[in-house]
């Protein structure tokens, strides 16, 4: 029996010349070639979160505009395998754990440094050879989409990129161990593999070969130090979820939101600034909201605390405060 190969897709024509695209982009050839003669130029870099090492960026001016205009234009307009979880639509961290809950053995791999790490030669095999654009669409693109020869983290089109650069191999990589009965899913550099039967130390071993294999092909290194492999008689954790029967925060994060809401009421009782308590209140909502997404009786307990202190201020933060349910992240999930 066959590999049933399931291969991201763009189902448009390929575009030629540059005039081309610029049509698709809806701007004029002459404001797309001045932005691509300055876009490297074009970026500044993202104050990075409390603890973090990664270096973000950011498109500003027209080269962020062009790349919204990429997402609309072409990006949108991919098939995305639901093995891919990365920063799609209706697609996050948390329908990625979904996909290895209630399995018996659980493989993670962490792609070391993946953004930095994925060279424009890579970026510009995804425009020639996944779009099938011309070569002159297609080096012109990735000077648009890459900053100093490597695909910045933090750009709207670098999520898609990210999703595509290993097109060539992780299909096949996909098949090969949906027929070893192993799921496989990718949330931008966080790769699982599970199992809802054991598998022995030999396939352990032949299946994390395989994906550093893949990555090894395009350059890219598994962080071994984040190498982990789970069975389901211990807490088994992707994408920072517990998912030995469905995906949960853990219980140190579940400790950091009540420490964020007691945090909030400790504030509140000393008499700081409106304005400092109304940020602390909407960042334990934040962080109240995603708890509440997988522990319902926790976050209600909780949502209620905020509320109270919510009542005192202003009737301005009534208008525009939410309790979000999805979308949010702890630690950097």
């Amino acid at each position: 029996m066959g590999l049933y190969l399931n291969k991201p897709s763009y189902p448009c024509d390929p575009i030629h010349t540059i005039a081309a695209l610029a049509r698709t982009l809806r701007m004029s050839e002459a404001e797309l070639l001045r932005i691509g003669n300055r876009a490297n130029a074009s970026w500044r870099m993202v104050k990075p979160e409390p603890g973090s090492t990664r270096e973000t960026f950011d498109a500003h001016g027209p080269l962020k505009a062009l790349h919204k205009q990429l997402k609309n234009r072409i990006f949108s307009r991919v098939y995305f395998p639901n093995y891919l979880q990365g920063s799609l639509k209706g697609r996050d961290y948390v329908s990625n754990a979904d996909l290895h809950k209630n399995k018996q053995i659980l493989i993670c791999e962490d792609v070391k440094k993946f953004f930095p790490s994925v060279s424009a030669a890579f970026v510009e095999d995804v425009w020639l050879g996944f779009f099938g654009f011309s070569r002159e669409v297609a080096s012109f693109l990735t000077r648009l989409t890459t900053k100093d020869g490597t695909l910045p983290q933090g750009a709207i089109t670098s999520s898609f990129l990210a999703n595509l650069v290993m097109w060539r191999r992780e299909p096949l990589l996909q098949a090969k161990l949906a027929a070893m009965g192993i799921t496989y899913s990718r949330y931008v550099d966080d790769m699982s593999m599970s199992s809802t039967v054991h598998l022995d130390k030999a396939v352990q071993t032949k299946v994390i070969g395989m994906v550093y294999g893949m990555l090894a092909a395009h350059g890219l290194r598994a962080g071994r130090h984040k190498h982990e492999v789970f069975s389901a008689s211990q807490r088994m954790i992707t994408t920072k979820l517990i998912v030995n029967r469905k995906p949960s925060l853990t219980a140190a994060k579940r400790s950091k939101v009540r420490a964020q809401v007691h945090q909030l009421e400790r504030a509140a009782e000393s008499g700081v600034s409106e304005i400092e308590l109304r940020e602390l209140a909407n960042q334990a909502s934040q962080r109240v909201g995603q708890l509440a997404r997988f522990h319902k009786r926790s976050g209600e307990l909780l949502r209620d605390r905020v509320k109270v202190i919510r009542s005192q201020l202003p009737e301005q933060a009534h208008s525009f405060t939410t309790f979000p349910t999805s979308g949010f992240k702890i630690d950097g999930t």
